[in-house]
């Protein structure tokens, strides 16, 4: 929800005035008053004029898009038991991550799941719709390009929930076979699965 709290950086005491939800998704609580002196006064240089500044207030339409992105991600979490490994043992068998060593892309992680089908010898088979899914995670304000030989020659596609996401940025992630590339936008997760 965008919720706010005024930038107060603690706000356990600061009652409904600064904790309130708007359940109408009209406001996320921003601007309501400097945050309590307690724990917040040696802030408020920096703080005011960002609570003064009313390009900081999200629109309802943030708060609902901040919303729909969250609900995609839980959709996606539950979509495969491959985002739910119970053991260490599980995760190290099936994780791997890829933008590492010298040519790391700044900003970016690559990781993948796999389940049992060309990769891992003996490795059973948890979900009956994806072999392998990668998720990039791409935190800089850039779009990133990465390309990984592993990766390459796959049948990737964006998941389908992000495919048919309300976000059109997600929706500009893609994959290319040939070279094992995937392009991601800025300040984005994306997801690529590889069906059975």
């Amino acid at each position: 929800m965008l919720r706010s709290k005024s930038l107060d950086r603690d706000s356990y005491n600061s009652g409904d005035w600064f904790n309130r939800l708007d359940f109408t998704y009209n406001s996320n609580n921003w601007g309501v008053g400097l945050p309590p002196k307690q724990k917040n006064e040696k802030h408020w240089p920096l703080i005011r004029p960002k609570l003064a500044d009313p390009s900081f207030k999200p629109q309802k339409n943030h708060i609902l898009a901040a919303i729909n992105n969250f609900l995609d991600v839980l959709q996606i979490r539950y979509s495969s038991p491959l985002f739910r490994l119970m053991t260490a043992n599980a995760i190290q068998e099936r994780v791997r991550f890829h933008n590492t060593g010298p040519s790391w892309v700044p900003g970016v992680i690559v990781m993948s799941f796999e389940d049992g089908h060309r990769g891992v010898p003996g490795l059973t088979q948890l979900d009956p719709n994806y072999s392998f899914i990668v998720v990039i995670f791409n935190a800089s304000p850039s779009e990133v390009s990465f390309a990984s030989p592993v990766l390459r020659a796959r049948a990737f596609q964006l998941h389908p929930i992000q495919a048919m996401s309300s976000d059109e940025v997600v929706k500009s992630s893609s994959y290319e076979t040939s070279t094992g590339c995937f392009t991601v936008p800025p300040r984005t997760t994306s997801v690529f699965v590889e069906y059975r």
